[in-house]
């Protein structure tokens, strides 16, 4: 059928193969079919996708199991890591006040974190959820969010000096 000045349309597609994210095609490692002029003008020059040749489809099922082994490394190391931090407690020695507990110092996320790293254990320091330094002898839970986006609660003692 002849469009509106007499060009003839035409509804063919080209395969491509996204290689990022794209909000109206997909997700990276996709295969879309777009119109020719689209792939040829922004999405190949721009290098958002490639044509999906034999070449291209075999090199990116590659990288997309790559990737997914990587995936699956970094959960696994995520959940020993949260797994050692349900098993952990932290013990701070404090020099206190005459009898009553309070202490001359305090105990703060950073103090907390530093026990973290001996233990194997780095975060940053926002992961360490204490609303107020800790000021006085005794035993609380110390929420701390996991880089896998749980919060584990870790016994903290300050005992006297």
């Amino acid at each position: 059928a002849l469009g509106v000045r007499g060009y003839k349309k035409t509804t063919r597609k080209v395969q491509i193969v996204l290689l990022q994210d794209f909000p109206s095609l997909g997700r990276k490692g996709d295969e879309v079919g777009v119109s020719p002029g689209f792939a040829r003008n922004k999405l190949v020059p721009q290098k958002i996708a490639a044509y999906a040749t034999l070449e291209n489809l075999a090199k990116h099922a590659i990288e997309r199991t790559q990737e997914e082994l990587a995936r699956q490394a970094e959960e696994e190391r995520l959940k020993k890591v949260q797994q050692l931090m349900e098993k952990m407690t932290l013990s701070f020695k404090r020099l206190s006040k005459d009898g009553d507990g309070t202490l001359y110092g305090s105990v703060t996320a950073k103090n907390i974190l530093q026990a973290l790293a001996k233990k194997g254990v780095t975060l940053q320091e926002d992961k360490v959820e204490l609303a107020e330094p800790i000021k006085t002898m005794g035993e609380y839970t110390v929420p701390v969010r996991v880089p896998s986006g749980d919060t584990v609660d870790v016994p903290v003692y300050v005992v006297p000096k």
